[in-house]
């Protein structure tokens, strides 16, 4: 009888990875030699590792079990610290105090074992509003933690990197979030050099940067960050807003039961995802005495935040405007956290020229852009400092246009003296 020996996966450590990191979750792309692409599991049963630190057990506890305490017990959980960095700043419970520097460095602990399982070599892809001493915190804790650094980058102007041949093409990025039906294309897709605004969202801010394609590099030509409009703002919109309709069905208000908003908190997530395929949202709220199911169709969850919608369009279109660029943006792109905003990407499309796409990113968007710039970081084709103003491009991928050669200067452009800037 011939016996079979139960085989072990095999990890190739040739395998580059990419991790987005923002104030609120992590993800993480691993890239093969062949080009294929695989995203990690850096939690239990999940492709994110949520940013909350829980600070009522034995140990600190980086994931859901610090989500699951984030409105029940505020107290007890560390969040946010992510931009809390390079400043005097504690969390204390009964047990543990953390600061940002140990709550990241727990955070890059957990995250370790599933990267270098994968990698030795990970590339970080960071928010637009950390500082120059900010980052130079995160790269010490990744020393500190054992994680094979190779770069960072500004996370915005990484996407625009790996985006930029298909701009320059006039073709779209395959594969791409599925086109609301409220976008209409007015007229083929330009090609060449343009502009392009890259809007994301986390717990600590809503941030846009805005972003010049040319044919040998991307750089920033302005950026801006605002804490009024976090995704911690919208869902405390969404959540009082179901609250005050939880009121008037039956006279009760979630908000007076800590496990009732703690369970009506987690829901928002599963309902932003829902009101952006168009579905209708049911959210149960539950308490030792009572329950009541809210039923709010999508157009109901927009309305709810207009008003931030709005205001965030109106300063998108004035931070696109202060660069006096000759032509409007070519494209508007939100990632997936900031796609999901209810109305934001249908709002800042309708404030914007109608020459100008506005396309919601898929969630490992960002990820993808990171790990893509890992191979020119092991072939030391980029300097070893935190791309925040420019990152080159491949030259044969996107050096030449796809048709009306002439239509386009043949002189490549210099970058300006001083145009790149290190962490």
């Amino acid at each position: 009888m011939l016996w079979l020996r139960k085989s072990t996966p095999v990890h190739d450590k040739s395998r580059a990875v990419g991790l987005d990191i923002t104030s609120s979750r992590t993800r993480g792309i691993s890239l093969a030699v062949s080009g294929k692409l695989r995203s990690l599991q850096l939690d239990e049963a999940s492709e994110e590792l949520l940013l909350f630190v829980a600070l009522d057990g034995r140990t600190p506890t980086v994931g859901q079990a610090g989500y699951a305490l984030c409105r029940k017990s505020p107290h007890a959980v560390c969040t946010n610290f992510l931009p809390a960095l390079a400043q005097p700043r504690e969390w204390r419970n009964a047990r543990h105090t953390l600061t940002p520097d140990s709550a990241l460095d727990l955070t890059l602990g957990k995250l370790r074992s599933p990267v270098v399982t994968e990698s030795e070599a990970i590339v970080l892809a960071l928010p637009n509003y950390l500082t120059a001493a900010q980052i130079s915190k995160v790269v010490a804790a990744a020393a500190r933690t054992r994680l094979p650094l190779k770069g960072t980058a500004v996370g915005p102007l990484a996407i625009a990197a790996d985006r930029a041949g298909s701009l320059l093409a006039g073709k779209p990025v395959a594969p791409e979030v599925a086109t609301p039906e409220w976008v209409v294309p007015l007229r083929p897709r330009a090609e060449g050099p343009g502009t392009v605004v890259v809007i994301d969202a986390d717990e600590y801010a809503l941030s846009a940067t805005v972003i010049l394609v040319e044919r040998d590099r991307v750089r920033v030509q302005a950026l801006a960050h605002w804490p009024r409009f976090a995704t911690r703002v919208w869902k405390d919109r969404l959540l009082n807003a179901v609250a005050d309709r939880c009121i008037r069905l039956c006279r009760r208000d979630p908000r007076d039961s800590a496990d009732a908003e703690q369970l009506l908190y987690e829901q928002l997530d599963t309902a932003l995802d829902r009101v952006q395929a168009g579905q209708r949202v049911n959210l149960t709220i539950r308490t030792a005495h009572w329950f009541q199911d809210v039923i709010q169709q999508p157009e109901e969850i927009k309305g709810h935040c207009a008003t931030l919608a709005r205001d965030v369009a109106d300063h998108v279109r004035e931070l696109t405007e202060s660069t006096e660029s000759a032509t409007p943006p070519r494209a508007i792109w939100l990632t997936h956290e900031a796609g999901r905003l209810p109305g934001l990407a249908r709002m800042i499309h309708m404030n914007m020229p109608e020459g100008t796409a506005t396309e919601v990113l898929p969630p490992d968007a960002m990820a993808r852009a990171a790990v893509m710039l890992a191979p020119q970081w092991l072939a030391a084709e980029l300097p070893r400092a935190h791309l925040d103003a420019t990152i080159p491009l491949v030259l044969p991928a996107v050096s030449r246009p796809t048709t009306h050669p002439a239509t386009h200067p043949a002189t490549t452009p210099q970058p300006k003296p001083g145009s790149r800037t290190g962490g």
